[in-house]
């Protein structure tokens, strides 16, 4: 009679662990579930800073200078904040598909790369101008970021960190 109790136990104790195995990977994947670009906008402002001086918010593609119409068909999610002067920014897109996702970058290095040649900087301050040229674009599955939170480049790459880390 011991012995069955023994068995009982053990299996009792064997049938706990699995629950319990079973319980944590199913709350990992709901927390990775909740990613979205309105949680990975947050997570990398809150490691950029600068967050004092965006005035602005919004969840559409419209609202983007950046994008074309073309481009902003891909986008099937965004967070977008910045400042009056839509100088700093910061801005996280989640496209329909990675290929999406490629695609738009490029539109975004492309209006970057332009903005900084032309004359469209010319009203700007000094630091302004180097907050837009130290701006980071970046992407990772179907998501796509611009942040130009800082003049500094290493201010903004801790934004693109914390995305990362969360996808």
């Amino acid at each position: 009679m011991k012995k069955q109790w023994e068995k009982i136990i053990s299996m009792l104790l064997v049938l706990a662990m699995v629950l319990t195995l079973g319980a944590i990977s199913k709350v990992s994947v709901q927390a990775k579930g909740t990613v979205n670009s309105k949680t990975l906008c947050a997570d990398a402002l809150k490691a950029t800073g600068n967050g004092n001086k965006l005035k602005y918010k919004s969840q559409s593609a419209l609202d983007f200078g950046a994008l074309s119409a073309s481009a902003r068909e891909k986008v099937i999610n965004i967070q977008y904040v910045c400042d009056a002067k839509e100088v700093y920014s910061l801005c996280v897109m989640e496209t329909k598909k990675k290929a999406d996702a490629k695609s738009l970058l490029n539109a975004i290095k492309k209006y970057k790369k332009n903005n900084c040649n032309s004359d469209y900087l010319s009203d700007y301050t000094t630091t302004e101008r180097q907050v837009f040229k130290n701006a980071i674009c970046g992407k990772k599955g179907k998501y796509v970021w611009y942040i130009a939170m800082s003049e500094k480049k290493a201010d903004n790459m801790k934004g693109q960190t914390a995305i990362k880390k969360k996808l």
